[in-house]
């Protein structure tokens, strides 16, 4: 079964399907929340709420995947609160307790908690600029420092987005019609194989996985908050910095400047956590990689979730674009010694 073969059932299970009625009554009847306005929020495995209380206060309430584990909520919920203690000013959710002190609670069997908000617009939202990437990159070297000593056994989990297996999923390639596309995500998967070899030999620690544009809250040029930590794993720390910087290549630039937004982004990170001679090695093509593992994912879940699909594809056809723009492989990554 593709669940199998491609690791959770999560990624097969329908999403919940909650009204907003619903999400208000469990907020009181378990957080103690009286929430006076609920909305909706987009989402692929789980459902989500923004609520906002009588004084103000807002916050996301998450209705989990019939098929998620309760270990892996706790992966979640235990390095969130593990960040609020080693570094209480760094900007993420805080994990709001149930009026019982728990973390998370089963509601007619679904897992359901809530973190708190943080206010801003999404970086997707807005023009990106050199100083903005490098704010993030300044911010998730913090984020990963205060990650290092966590740990957590869900973190070994199999998971669908984990760079560092990304070899696992040429079946995959079978699902894209386009001969052209076909080949580009081979070639990604290719690349991939290339640096598996340095890439196994490097410690893994729990990383966020998916600092992309729409998991990044900013204020002006300033990165200004990091959220949703669904897919956290144990993998190796530079592929992090590889998802995180796919997202701003610039597929419509020149040859010569497509990886500057990556750089901006990457030389601040490793200013701030410097990165080894060997990871800076690999990281050009981990940044293809996940390019690749995006446009196929999100084209397989997309044919499996059709009414679905225009939020399962919103970063696809950057991803398309991105490994079209660097398939002759001859752009650098320098990102200093």
């Amino acid at each position: 079964m593709a669940e199998e073969r491609f690791g959770g059932a999560e990624l097969t299970t329908p999403a919940p399907s909650w009204q907003a009625m619903d999400a208000a009554r469990v907020a009181f009847d378990s957080f103690a929340i009286v929430a006076q306005d609920v909305q909706p929020l987009t989402s692929e495995r789980d459902q989500n709420f923004r609520l906002r209380d009588m004084r103000g206060a807002e916050y996301a309430f998450k209705i989990a995947n019939a098929a998620e584990e309760e270990a892996v909520i706790d992966l979640q919920n235990g390095a969130m609160d593990h960040i609020a203690a080693a570094a209480p000013d760094l900007p993420i959710p805080r994990v709001v307790r149930t009026r019982a002190g728990a973390s998370w609670r089963r509601v007619n069997g679904l897992i359901v908690r809530v973190l708190t908000w943080l206010p801003g617009a999404l970086m997707h939202q807005q023009a990106r600029t050199p100083a903005m990437r490098a704010s993030l990159g300044r911010l998730h070297a913090r984020l990963a420092a205060a990650l290092e000593g966590f740990d957590h056994s869900a973190a070994d989990r199999t998971l669908l987005w984990d760079v560092s297996r990304a070899g696992s999923l040429r079946p995959l390639l079978e699902h894209v019609a386009d001969p052209a596309r076909r080949a580009l995500a081979e070639r990604g998967l290719d690349g991939f194989a290339r640096a598996a070899p340095l890439l196994e030999a490097m410690p893994r620690r729990i990383i966020h996985n998916d600092v992309n544009l729409h998991n990044v809250v900013v204020e002006g040029e300033a990165a200004v908050g990091i959220i949703d930590f669904g897919d956290m794993v144990r993998a190796p720390r530079i592929c992090d910095v590889a998802i995180a910087a796919a997202y701003h290549i610039d597929a419509a630039s020149s040859a010569a400047t497509m990886l500057d937004g990556a750089r901006d982004y990457a030389a601040a990170f490793h200013a701030a956590l410097p990165l080894s001679e060997k990871e800076r090695a690999v990281l050009r093509d981990l940044i293809v990689t996940r390019l690749t593992m995006t446009a196929l994912i999100t084209n397989w879940r997309a044919a499996l979730y059709p009414e679905n699909a225009d939020y399962i594809l919103r970063n696809a056809p950057n991803a398309w674009a991105g490994l079209a723009a660097l398939a002759d492989g001859d752009q650098s990554l320098e990102i200093g010694a």
